[in-house]
């Protein structure tokens, strides 16, 4: 089947049942990736941040809130292992020889940075272009949206079965490539902050392909059989509906 064919099949279904029960392999995934992108485009949230017009002081405060959630799934926080880690030690749990592929790639993701710095590094420069003093992005303490959206994704990726966990994996990652879009279109239109300053978003917004591909690759040998890929949509599911309310949360800083 050419990849035409699968676009073609793939736009027709919306509903994630008939997706779970008709795609498998490729198809599933790239549904599945594209049913992603289509969710969060279509956010409220997203829709107001992309249009919002806000001063400095609430730009600050959104975006000191996105960082400490962005901090999260590295651990950054005192104490705090991460949902990367929680994820990897949920799958080294597992009996299931197929959990293997999927654990390398998260071990490989956690030795390209395994204590943040550089991640940290980047949205430290963005935030101190935004304005911000090195002691009040140390300080900044978490509000309720991103206290809930860490604790229940911390479930998800530690508690979960494990292709659950995987599938909240692959769709962070595509999530956090469309909000990043409409954040970096939010910013561009509201303050005078150059590419270098953006970086962490633009890097993690402007992949492209690649970024399909990096998503998608942790699901490639487990979406073959019906449990699984129901699996793997709960935790698609529960990591969308956590960022939805979370997000809300959010875009309220930027109006009024």
């Amino acid at each position: 089947m050419s990849m035409n064919e699968l676009t073609d099949n793939t736009n027709i279904i919306n509903n994630p049942e008939q997706a779970v029960d008709q795609f498998m392999g490729e198809q599933f995934i790239e549904w599945l990736m594209d049913h992603i992108s289509r969710q969060i485009k279509a956010w409220p949230a997203v829709i107001r941040i992309k249009a919002a017009k806000p001063r400095p002081e609430k730009i600050k405060k959104f975006m000191l809130q996105k960082f400490l959630a962005a901090e999260a799934f590295l651990g950054a926080r005192e104490g705090d292992p991460g949902f990367l880690r929680f994820a990897i030690a949920n799958l080294s749990e597992s009996d299931d020889p197929t959990a293997e592929s999927a654990l390398e790639i998260l071990d490989k993701k956690r030795q390209e940075d395994p204590e943040g710095t550089a991640h940290r590094a980047l949205w430290q420069y963005l935030l101190l272009a935004l304005g911000l003093k090195t002691e009040d992005i140390g300080r900044a303490v978490l509000k309720e949206q991103t206290r809930n959206y860490i604790a229940e994704m911390s479930d998800v990726y530690s508690s979960s079965e494990w292709q659950t966990a995987v599938g909240a994996y692959a769709a962070a990652e595509r999530a956090v490539k469309e909000e990043n879009l409409a954040i970096l279109e939010m910013l561009k239109k509201n303050t005078a902050l150059g590419n270098k300053d953006l970086e962490i978003l633009s890097t993690q917004g402007n992949s492209g392909a690649n970024y399909v591909v990096n998503s998608s690759h942790i699901l490639d040998k487990i979406v073959f059989d019906r449990d699984t890929k129901q699996l793997v949509w709960e935790g698609v599911k529960r990591q969308l509906e956590t960022r939805k309310e979370f997000l809300s949360g959010l875009a309220a800083y930027l109006e009024g």
